[in-house]
This record gives structure tokens, C-alpha cells and sequence, in this order.
């Protein structure tokens, strides 16, 4: 646990950064100390992130959206303990670069610790190992495959079943006759819902789910907040304060199809008066996202942009491409 006297070091804790940036104006040397250690901390943190994704990882049942969500809030702290102690000893030298006087050096608790990154990567390597993942729910008990096949058809038609992420072409084949519909009762290019979709999930991994692993379907990050009766699940998710991304808890709202998802997103739209600028701009795709995202859709400062680059990118062209090959409705390439 950080503790309340380092809230500023802390780089996700607004109010920390809000105490850094007083400092900063005030020409306080212990700003600079502080931001460096800051920098270290996000410096150890994407070093572990390439560890992570160099590795082929657990895999299997414990490979889960819960289990990497928890992996990484423990990453984040570990990166936040280690540049506090000064381990690698960058904030001291970046404090040196920049015309400050480094703090006094840590202690060597071995011979092999004083700056040493060999040493740094060892000890979290040992750190990682020593953490217990959840155990895996226990699996039920095999039933024949013509009761299980019918129980599974019951549970979910067949184009409203649970989407396995597999690449962009199986997503975009997916929710294409569903983006069709919404996209006539819009206005708007089905592929400007497409790709607005691919952002919100990363092209369909990172659905909003409930911690039995069922998916809510809530493919636009509609959130689940006053007038909204329904189901609701509750997911991490960023949000941007003054620019800076905050990692928070928040209630999404749950379906029971992609195409309720799709409906909601136009029903949305159309009963906010918040977005009608953006409904008179549905024939330019780039103005619609543009004026979705002036209206506050997101938080992001970035959000159409993003979008937009989403749908100029290879693997976009490609889907459409595939869609076109296996005459799937018409399709006409959005120009942005």
C-alpha cells in the first residue's frame, strides 16, 4: 500500500498530480525528484508489459480478462514500489540530468543491487512467481453432446451467440448484418459503426463481461446510469481528466444480443438531445464522430481520431475486403 504522504507520487492519483503541478510552479526541487520517480515508475511498468507480452503466458483456464485485469493492477504497483526505492536508479540520474541534486543512494542489501537492472529484472521475476493467480472455477460434468449442442442452442441463437475474439475479418463478418440495420435507421456508413465498435472492445476482446464470464453484448461503452432500468455489469474502464487517463470502476449496461446492443446504441443516440448535432452530420462519417465526441460521448480528446484511424488501417481495408469476396450486402467504403 502507497502511502498517504506519497499520494503525488502515485502517477494515476489525480489529486497527486494536481500537488506535483503546484510544486512545479513554485520551482520546488522536490517536483523534479517526484516526477522522475514518476517517469521510472512508468519506465519499469511498460519493461514489464514487453516481459508479459514476450512471454507465451499461463494460457488455458487461467487465461481470463479477470486474471490479466488483476496481473496488471499488480504490475502497476510493483512499478510504483520499485521506483520508490530507487532500485534501477534512473529518477536519480534524470534528477542529475536536469540540473537537480539526486537524493542519497539506496543501500546495497547485496553486492549485485546497486543499480543494477539484472538484479531489478531477477527480483521481479521471483516477485511474479510467488503470486498466486485465482484458481479456476471447476469445470462441470460432461453431458452428452446432443443435450449439451440443444442446451447451447436454447441459451443463445445462433447469430446472437457469444463472440470469440479471433482476428478483425471475424468481427467485422459478425456484426455487419447488425451494424446494417442500426446504420439505415441512422443515416450513417455501417463501417463508421463498425470500427466505433472495434474501438470500444478491441475488436471484441474486451466486452464489457460479468465475473461468471458471461458477456453483456455492450459493444459502444454505454453506461448504465439514471433512466436505465436494465441489467447492468460493473468493469474497469479509463477515463480522461484533464487529459490524463484514470483508471475507475464503472456500471455498463448488459443485453442480451448484439443486435440489442445495436438497437440501444441508436436509441441512445436519438432520445439524447445532446447528440442531435451528430444525427445531422451522419452523411460524413469523420463529422459524425467528430461531433459525437464534441458532445461528450467519451472522454477521450482523441476519441474520433482514433476511430477514424481505426478505419484508414489495414486491417480494416482487409475485412471489408473479405466482406466484398464473400457478398456479404452491399458495401460502400466510407470515405474519411
Amino acid at each position: 500500500m502507497v502511502d498517504a504522504t506519497d499520494s503525488a507520487f502515485v502517477y494515476t492519483d489525480v489529486q497527486g498530480l494536481s500537488d506535483l503541478r503546484r510544486k512545479a510552479q513554485q520551482k520546488s526541487p522536490e517536483a523534479l525528484r517526484e516526477a522522475a520517480k514518476q517517469f521510472e515508475a512508468v519506465f519499469i511498468q511498460m519493461m514489464l508489459k514487453s516481459m508479459r507480452d514476450a512471454s507465451p503466458g499461463d494460457g488455458g483456464l487461467m487465461d481470463s480478462e479477470q486474471t490479466r485485469f488483476y496481473r496488471d493492477m499488480f504490475d502497476q504497483q510493483l512499478a510504483l514500489s520499485l521506483a520508490q526505492q530507487g532500485k534501477m536508479g534512473l529518477s536519480d540520474a534524470l534528477v542529475r540530468q536536469l540540473g537537480g541534486e539526486a537524493g542519497p543512494p539506496t543501500p546495497p542489501t547485496s553486492p549485485t543491487s546497486i543499480g543494477d537492472p539484472m538484479a531489478t529484472l531477477l527480483q521481479v521475476q521471483r516477485i511474479r512467481s510467488s503470486v498466486r493467480m485465482p484458481s479456476p472455477a471447476p469445470l462441470p460434468k460432461p453431458t452428452p453432446f446432443i443435450a449439451t449442442a440443444k442446451a447451447a442452442n436454447d441459451a443463445y441463437p445462433i447469430d446472437d451467440a457469444p463472440y470469440e475474439p479471433t482476428s478483425p475479418v471475424a468481427f467485422v463478418r459478425r456484426m455487419w448484418p447488425h451494424a446494417q440495420d442500426a446504420a439505415k435507421q441512422l443515416g450513417v456508413a455501417p463501417e463508421v459503426l463498425i470500427a466505433q465498435a472495434a474501438h470500444e472492445t478491441g475488436w471484441g476482446k474486451s466486452v464489457p463481461s460479468f465475473a461468471d464470464g458471461r458477456t453483456s453484448y455492450n459493444l459502444f461503452g454505454i453506461k448504465a446510469h439514471r433512466g436505465w432500468d436494465g441489467e447492468r455489469v460493473v468493469n474497469s474502464t479509463f477515463e480522461f481528466v484533464k487529459g490524463v487517463a484514470v483508471r475507475q470502476k464503472d456500471g455498463f449496461r448488459a443485453y442480451r444480443s448484439y443486435s440489442e446492443s445495436f438497437s440501444d446504441y441508436v436509441n441512445f443516440l436519438q432520445v439524447n438531445p445532446r447528440y442531435r448535432e451528430a444525427l445531422t452530420r451522419v452523411d460524413d462519417g469523420a463529422a459524425y464522430l467528430h461531433a459525437l465526441q464534441r458532445a461528450g460521448y467519451a472522454t477521450d480528446p482523441r476519441y474520433a481520431r482514433k476511430i477514424l484511424g481505426l478505419m484508414n488501417g489495414p486491417s480494416f481495408d482487409e475485412a471489408l475486403e473479405t466482406l466484398k469476396s464473400a457478398s456479404v450486402g452491399p458495401i460502400t467504403r466510407e470515405k474519411s
